[in-house]
């Protein structure tokens, strides 16, 4: 996802947290990476990059229940931080 130089990666994870899925199990950054090309700094993005590991204890999850816990995170991001989240 792109965000804005302001955007801190605690407050990324607060808006994950704050979404509330029981389905989601853990939240883990693995790429962070700032453009260079902006004319100034405060218009530079970064983009950052997390996996998420979505688990039940007692059964399978099915693709459809992780995509929709998926999507209402990503919705989440959009609107809380204005994240612009890669496809």
């Amino acid at each position: 996802m792109f965000v804005g130089p302001e955007v801190m990666h605690a407050e990324i994870v607060r808006v994950i947290a704050a979404a509330n899925e029981p389905l989601l199990e853990k939240v883990q950054l693995f790429d962070l990476f700032m453009e260079n090309d902006a004319k100034e700094l405060s218009q530079a993005r970064k983009s950052l990059a997390y996996s998420l590991t979505y688990r039940d204890k007692n059964r399978t999850l099915t693709n459809e229940e992780v995509t929709a816990a998926h999507a209402r995170i990503r919705e989440r991001l959009r609107n809380d931080v204005g994240a612009e989240l890669r496809e």
